[in-house]
């Protein structure tokens, strides 16, 4: 790929608040024109971006789906050579470089850094990227950005005039929806990222938590987690652009996270969060997510700023080195789909992760504090003293270690009959194939009991906290119309996250085919004891029956008893508790056709 220009290094604060200045009234930002006291609204921002397209041919403006009250969802896609297709981009070999912010839609900084890099482009204030082609979603969360207010975000600092809401309108954060699809914003993202496979992915937000020197945090995933080839180009490269971004006046470090809340001396830890997060959910997908966390303690126009020099970093480095992000991601998605096919060895999945043991040390800036009881929990809390910053060595923990694995499927079954397991593996394009006729085959199966639900809701969902589970291979018969998706596809492992029961995200757990677990038909007591009555002239039975009796709490409980026998009846359904997603061991024998998608009214 040959380069025709690179990007030049990024001002330091000051330079480029006199850039700024010197921008024509018309063309300046909401956010600059205000003097950084207000951000846009979404009609100001999207206005913008018309006005942008308009004087450039390398910008394109577009809009890839609508919220939950309506609001279409604006896309604007960049690019010298005027590759706006998924297709030209292939075809000109572009690494692809997608940039969401406000998915969080009080968390601005991001749109706002988007916006004056696309009116600097615009008004060639500064070079295009030669190759890169760039994808902008400025206002992911375009319903919350819209109920604005001052006191939305009471540890931010700024814009003072007011700023959006953490959620949409109904409730839902985004930032916690890449798996369960509930929202339409997050369905329409999903596809947005299945028609360009963008090589990697930034997710732009603000934080607050602990106070330190650092402006800007980052959050990266990991091998095992992450692809070891994608995650050397992330370490080498962004370990450049951070130190650029440094250069150029903001400071910066890793996501802060304390390992004691009223103890910064005890360190740091990522926890591996769940795919539910675009920092875990997009490595499922072979890409690797920076999660970007500007500090929101800092004034808002020097967060704007950072996080701006960064994203000008970061595309130059990409200009520069796509190249190699983009054979990375080819031979990542190449290893996923050859350990999934028939002549693949034997290889595992991971289930759920933890936080691996080993700690590094780095240096960190956090402000003093001191320790105080709270009037107000009455628990102690760490407060920080503005001002006094100390330097202090501490441990990092942060690299991801499988938790629970399990032997690499050949593929998924997903029997017929079950609409809204069809709807989520098409809203997150996973490859799939309907059985043609009634086939027996040996599958394992999965049996799920005693399920203990939450008490409250979480993201309008009841999550299943935990139940029992038992698996076992057994021969029966496929039915017609069940849907196949095959282990040798580049995201297999969204499919193991969905419907391995046991992950932290999956259908089981959130509530979603919670029909397995209930009884539909039921047994007189009368019946009941004819048939215990009956089964009791079988010395193993009885046996059996003696050793439950010796349990107390068991042998107290009507309901309990009841089930014991009824379980053991020929009226009992073998469906309750049986998951309708079966794992396929096996090259499957079974005959199919292109899947024509879900099954809808």
């Amino acid at each position: 790929m040959k380069h025709v220009t690179s990007l030049v290094v990024s001002l330091s604060i000051v330079a480029s608040l006199s850039a700024a200045e010197a921008v024509p009234t018309e063309w300046q930002t909401v956010a600059e024109s205000t003097d950084f006291r207000e951000t846009s609204s979404y009609d100001e921002t999207v206005d913008l971006l018309r006005r942008l397209a308009a004087a450039s041919p390398a910008i394109r403006l577009e809009f890839f789906g609508r919220s939950a009250a309506g609001r279409p969802l604006p896309q604007v896609v960049v690019s010298a050579r005027q590759s706006f297709t998924p297709e030209a981009a292939v075809r000109a070999g572009a690494p692809v470089l997608l940039i969401q912010s406000c998915i969080h839609a009080g968390e601005v900084d991001g749109k706002d850094a988007s916006l004056i890099l696309l009116r600097d482009w615009t008004l060639e204030r500064r070079s295009l990227p030669s190759d890169v082609v760039v994808l902008f979603v400025p206002i992911f969360n375009a319903d919350g950005h819209e109920r604005v207010s001052p006191f939305n975000r009471p540890n931010q600092d700024g814009p003072v005039e007011g700023m959006g809401f953490r959620t949409t309108a109904n409730g839902i954060n985004l930032n916690r929806d890449h798996m369960r699809l509930a929202s339409p914003e997050m369905r329409a993202l999903i596809r947005l990222f299945n028609r360009w496979r963008p090589h990697l992915h930034v997710d732009n937000h603000v934080t607050n938590g602990s106070d330190h020197a650092w402006i800007l945090t980052w959050i990266v995933s990991e091998p095992p987690l992450l692809h070891p080839a994608i995650h050397g180009w992330n370490r080498n490269r962004l370990s450049s652009v951070l130190t650029r971004t440094e250069k150029a006046g903001h400071p910066n470090g890793p996501y802060v996270s304390l390992a004691d809340r009223t103890d910064p001396t005890r360190g740091i830890e990522w926890y591996p969060s769940r795919p539910r997060l675009s920092s875990e959910h997009f490595p499922l997908r072979n890409r690797a997510s920076i999660t970007i966390e500007m500090h929101s303690y800092k004034p808002f126009r020097d967060r704007v700023m950072a996080n701006h020099d960064f994203l000008v970093e970061l595309i130059s480095e990409l200009d520069q080195a796509g190249e190699e992000l983009v054979r990375a991601v080819s031979r990542a998605e190449a290893d996923t789909v050859a350990m999934g096919r028939a002549d693949a060895e034997a290889s595992d999945v991971v289930i759920r992760w933890r936080l691996a043991d080993n700690i590094d040390r780095l240096r960190w800036q956090p402000h003093d504090w001191v320790v105080e009881r709270s009037q107000v929990t009455g628990e102690s809390y760490l407060r920080y003293l503005p001002g006094r910053v100390r330097e202090i060595e501490v441990g990092w923990r942060h690299a991801p270690s499988p938790e629970l694995t399990l032997p690499r499927p050949r593929g998924y079954l997903v029997l017929a009959g079950w609409p809204q397991i069809e709807r989520m593996v098409a809203d997150h394009g996973l490859q799939a194939r309907r059985v043609v006729a009634d086939t027996e085959a040996e599958l394992e199966t999965i049996r799920v009991s005693d399920p203990e639900i939450a008490s409250t809701p979480y993201q309008g969902a009841t999550m299943v906290e935990n139940f029992a589970i038992s698996r076992q291979l057994e021969r029966r018969v496929v039915p017609a119309a069940s849907v196949w998706i095959p282990a040798d596809q580049p995201d297999f492992e969204v499919a193991v996250q969905l419907f391995e029961p046991e992950a932290s995200d999956s259908l089981l757990r959130w509530g979603m085919i919670s029909t397995v677990f209930e009884r539909k038909e039921y047994i007189g007591t009368a019946t009941l004891e004819e048939q215990a009555r009956r089964m009791l002239e079988d010395d193993e039975v009885r046996s059996e029956w003696q050793q439950a009796l010796e349990d107390r709490d068991f042998a107290a409980d009507p309901r309990a008893r009841a089930l014991w026998w009824y379980r053991r009846t020929p009226y009992w359904d073998e469906q309750v508790g049986l998951l309708p997603i079966m794992r396929v061991l096996e090259v499957p024998t079974w005959q199919t056709r292109p899947w024509d998608g879900p099954v809808v009214d």
